[in-house]
């Protein structure tokens, strides 16, 4: 195929054992750069957050984040476009689901930083005693807030896709949900999709859908996936993904996106 994008979910995907971009993946991709194709990371993670891990690959410019409510460019340093959640909408569904499921628990980004609730920091540390602290960005949680990019709504019990699967019961036609593999939920503007930011992202570009190709290993990737004319997922992929692609990448431990990519560019 004429490749000229590979856009990658990191967590799961693009990261190797030690949650750091591989020095094979680097090489790779850096390679794919200099023969003219762009590098696109596409992650549910907010631009914040994937700016620090994906610090050692310069080629990527694009950081579409959290599940496509934002495009960020790093060479100009701003996210260039943003889906806020609407307040007249999140408002009511917030409140529901406090109402139905006591002892929820929420993280919230805006234009300003990513936040967590004491209560959601609670939870996490009692999921993950040895994961790394985020008290430094606890706040109380402000659901008539009006510039809510995704919250992120943890139960204390409930995981995963059994969550994901609960609360979009509870969801208005207007908003969006997800889940990168994490504990909780992400709920976002409609427009927040992963494919949708992609297809917009190439329109801009001038590329090809026919171009493209991708890697992913949860839900959230599935509108990425289904939009290239390549969807990989990886060896370690859900198996709601692993049965939407036929196409394989080897295991994210295995630098599946790097060696992927260089068979590719090999048979060019």
């Amino acid at each position: 195929m004429d490749l000229r994008l590979i856009a990658s979910d990191i967590d799961g995907t693009l990261l190797g054992h030690d949650h750091q971009v591989s020095d094979r993946t680097v090489e790779v991709l850096e390679a794919a750069a200099a023969a003219g194709v762009e590098v696109v990371a596409a992650t549910g993670r907010s631009h914040w957050s994937a700016i620090d891990v994906l610090d050692g690959l310069a080629c990527i410019r694009w950081i579409i984040g959290s599940n496509g409510a934002t495009l960020y460019d790093r060479h100009v340093g701003e996210v260039v476009k943003r889906h806020v959640l609407d307040p007249s909408v999140s408002r009511p569904m917030l409140a529901q689901i406090v109402e139905e499921h006591p002892g929820v628990a929420f993280g919230w980004e805006t234009g300003a930083g990513v936040w967590f609730s004491p209560e959601f920091l609670a939870i996490r540390r009692a999921n993950a005693p040895d994961a790394p602290s985020l008290d430094r960005f606890a706040a109380p949680f402000d659901p008539a807030a009006d510039d809510l990019v995704k919250i992120m709504i943890q139960h204390p019990e409930l995981r995963e896709m059994e969550w994901l699967d609960t609360l979009r019961a509870l969801l208005p036609g207007e908003l969006s949900a997800s889940t990168s593999g994490a504990a909780f939920v992400e709920v976002t503007a409609p427009e927040a999709d992963k494919g949708v930011a992609l297809a917009a992202l190439c329109t801009d570009l001038g590329v090809d859908q026919a171009q493209t190709i991708a890697f992913g290993d949860h839900s959230n990737d599935l509108g990425m996936l289904a939009w290239v004319e390549r969807g990989f997922a990886m060896a370690n992929a859900h198996p709601s993904v692993l049965g939407a692609t036929t196409e394989r990448a080897p295991h994210h431990l295995d630098h599946g996106v790097a060696e992927t990519v260089a068979a590719l560019l090999a048979n060019d």
